[in-house]
């Protein structure tokens, strides 16, 4: 197994950040989106401007102290915006610390139930989130990437009762 560490990201991760979004989003994504949705991404400027916006918000894995940016995630309100783990890093545990921590500080802001979306037609992260307790609330569409998406939902607190004790955890 890969060592990571998880920090939150700092401006000067916005370069690899960058990197990480293009080489992510072609090889993940290139399977499930036409190459018109994918251009802006991996040939234009998107994934520069979601990452000059969200990398206040994000929390990085990264290999070693200093190291290579190989996975980030980002939380806003009530919902996980993104996960990424660069595809040669995949089924290493990085996903899972990164979901765990972007659960645990909605957990804390208190919200009681999270949601995220995902391409329906990627059964790799439809099955991650499946297995970490995610369910599915709903389709639709993703009108940008024309693609159909899944809304999928995660109650981030368990009550137990036992006796008159209600004890809450992170599920």
């Amino acid at each position: 197994m890969t060592e990571f560490a998880l920090r939150k990201a700092a401006r000067e991760d916005v370069p690899s950040l960058v990197r990480l979004c293009k080489e992510t989003i072609y090889e993940v994504y290139g399977p499930i989106l036409s190459a018109e949705a994918l251009g802006p991404w991996v040939e234009g400027n998107a994934a520069e401007a979601l990452i000059e916006e969200q990398w206040p918000r994000m929390i990085v894995a990264e290999i070693g102290v200093g190291g290579e940016v190989v996975g980030v995630a980002a939380a806003s309100e009530d919902a996980v915006d993104l996960l990424w783990v660069h595809p040669s890093h995949h089924r290493e545990g990085i996903g899972t610390a990164l979901l765990g921590r972007v659960e645990a500080e909605l957990q804390k802001k208190g919200h009681r139930t999270v949601k995220l979306s995902c391409f329906s037609q990627n059964p790799r992260a439809m099955s991650f989130y499946l297995k970490r307790g995610w369910a599915v609330a709903g389709e639709g569409r993703n009108e940008e990437a024309g693609a159909p998406e899944t809304r999928m939902v995660k109650s981030l607190i368990e009550e137990d009762r036992q006796g008159d004790t209600m004890k809450m955890r992170l599920c």
